[in-house]
């Protein structure tokens, strides 16, 4: 597939310029661009790259099977998606260290319209994959279309949930409160490069990373001097 390339782990994040236009969406810069992090499910590199007429589609997998649909949907040739993170739990009275979903049910797809309905309603080893709707929208029948993400902004998410850091967390019952709408850019550390909107959590400024309607991401603590803002 195209759209998703495995390569080497090496040092460095090369980009590889890309002829797709997408619509630029709040201030988050480059995204349209090619980019690599390392997947903690596959162990190596993964670079994807955004291809004309492709969305990432927001998926729900039911019964905790979102680890088997994304192993399920590469297998069959698609790019997908899933934010993992490592953790150690007991397993036979052993200590052992497993992946685990950052989201719970949480996949996503990066595909064409007519290729996500085909892995959603025709694939039967698929079957327990149903769409996200987005209710902010009515289609031409009348009815919520599926929810779509654009490439830019999945760039940004995937490259904070791919940075394997204890304290980067879901922000579930915790009640956000934003110091600004500025969206900001990281500059320094860890979290270079990541773009958000600053938020007091914990006594801590971090930022965080919100895909509309699904899950909000923050980073770890980000000193003052290591953000910019990012003008409109």
């Amino acid at each position: 597939m195209d759209v998703l390339k495995n390569t080497e782990v090496r040092d460095g994040t090369g980009t590889v310029d890309s002829q797709m236009t997408n619509e630029r969406i709040g201030s988050i810069p480059e995204s349209d661009e090619a980019f690599k992090v390392r997947d903690l499910l596959l162990g190596v590199s993964v670079e994807y790259v955004p291809k004309e007429g492709c969305e990432w589609y927001v998926l729900r997998a039911t019964y905790g099977r979102e680890i088997k649909a994304l192993e399920t949907i590469r297998s069959l040739g698609g790019v997908a998606y899933v934010p993992l993170y490592r953790t150690r739990e007991e397993k036979e009275g052993k200590i052992k260290k497993v992946l685990k979903p950052f989201v719970q049910q949480l996949v996503f797809l990066y595909s064409s319209k007519e290729e996500a309905y085909k892995f959603v309603n025709e694939v039967p080893e698929l079957n327990y994959l149903t769409f996200y709707y987005d209710h902010f929208k009515v289609s031409q029948t009348g009815y919520n279309p599926p929810l779509t993400v654009t490439f830019e902004r999945m760039s940004n998410f995937i490259r904070l949930t791919s940075i394997e850091d204890e304290h980067v967390e879901v922000l579930t019952n915790k009640h956000v409160v934003f110091k600004s709408d500025e969206m900001v850019r990281i500059t320094d550390g860890k979290f270079k490069g990541i773009v958000g909107k600053v938020a007091r959590i914990d006594r801590n400024n971090r930022v965080v990373v919100t895909i509309e309607g699904v899950c909000m991401i923050a980073t770890a603590f980000v000193p003052k001097y290591a953000l910019e803002e990012i003008s409109e």
